[in-house]
Formats: C-alpha cells, structure tokens, sequence
C-alpha cells in the first residue's frame, strides 16, 4: 500500500512540475480581423516562420510613409520572436521580440515594431503575403495594394 502511495505521490508531482515548463515553450502568433473585432487565428511559431519574419525585418530600408497607418479593415497579425531578433540597420537599431504586420485591404502592408517599448515604428513590408498565407494556414480576404517603391 505504501509503495502504491509513493508512486502515485511521485506522479503527481511529476505532472504538476511539468505543466508550467510546456506551457512557457510556445509562442503563438495571432490573426486579428478589426471588423470583426476579434482573433480569427491563432498559429503556433515555428523556426520556419520565426526565421521567415526575422530575415524580412533584417531587410528594413525605409520607414512607412502614412501619416496614419492604422486602418479599421484587413488584417493585423502579431508574431513574437522567440529567440528575439537583433538587428542593426540606418532605421532599426534594436533587440525585436515582437512584430505586428498589418495588411490594409486596399493599401499596401507594413511592420509595426516598438523599439525601446514605447517607441513604435512602421516600416514597408517587403514580404511575400503568399508565404506568409501558407505558413499561417490561413487565407487573407483582402486585395492587397502593390507596394510602392
């Protein structure tokens, strides 16, 4: 009886220590629809997509030109960077452990990218939408604008 007990205790101790460990291990990158006000997708990160974001964000060259960027239609997508992504350019100089695209439906998607914590920056999006559609499994509805050079 006692060795039942102790295996059973063993157990469950086992299982309540590993809990906090797994969850901690992923990061999720979510879909926001403003029109419906809500996450229409939530899609774990994998190295594919970390090194996909992480590569195209190293490639900034320019800031995004609006005035006002943000848009109540299209879509908004937030991806943490896990490990973060140092990257040291004319016009980004930091450690980015999260990055925001946003894809306007009829204007052409951009990054949102906090430096320092409360310094938000936008930059042009210089990425294939497309790919971006297959690694995410999901379907953008929007007729996004050609990027302007």
């Amino acid at each position: 009886m006692t060795k039942k007990l102790a295996i059973i205790l063993f157990l469950f101790i086992m299982i309540i220590h590993s809990i906090p460990t797994y969850a901690e291990g992923f990061k999720y990158a979510e879909i926001f629809d403003p029109k419906q006000d809500k996450v229409v997708k939530v899609v774990q990160v994998n190295t594919k997509i970390h090194n996909m974001v992480g590569s195209w964000i190293k490639d900034v060259d320019n800031i995004y030109g609006k005035n006002d960027p943000l848009t109540d239609d299209g879509y908004a997508i937030r991806i943490p960077l896990y490990p973060s992504v140092k990257v040291h350019g004319k016009w980004l100089n930091t450690l980015v452990r999260e990055v925001y695209i946003i894809i306007p439906e009829n204007q052409p998607p951009f990054f949102m990218i906090f430096e320092n914590e409360n310094k938000l920056l936008c930059f042009p999006f210089k990425g294939d939408i497309n790919e971006l559609s297959k690694v995410l499994d999901f379907k953008f509805k929007v007729g996004v604008a050609p990027i302007n050079e």
